[in-house]
């Protein structure tokens, strides 16, 4: 599942601005390539050290308050 940058803002509970930064900061962490334009719900897991349904967990909640 590809993450919008407003899925990156209520996850970290951030401006669009640093969502920005966060996703481009997942992108070099796990160091993606360059080309590569977006961040999957499976690389944010990776980079929190996570898993997968903990992250989607997550999200739901957000979206249920």
């Amino acid at each position: 599942m590809e993450l919008q940058l407003i899925d990156l803002m209520n996850f970290y509970g951030c401006s669009r601005s640093t969502a920005q930064n966060r996703k481009q900061e997942i992108k070099d962490g796990l160091k993606l390539p360059k080309n590569k334009k977006r961040v999957l719900l499976v690389h944010l897991a990776k980079y929190e050290g996570l898993k997968v349904s903990e992250v989607k967990e997550i999200l739901k909640m957000i979206k249920n308050v």
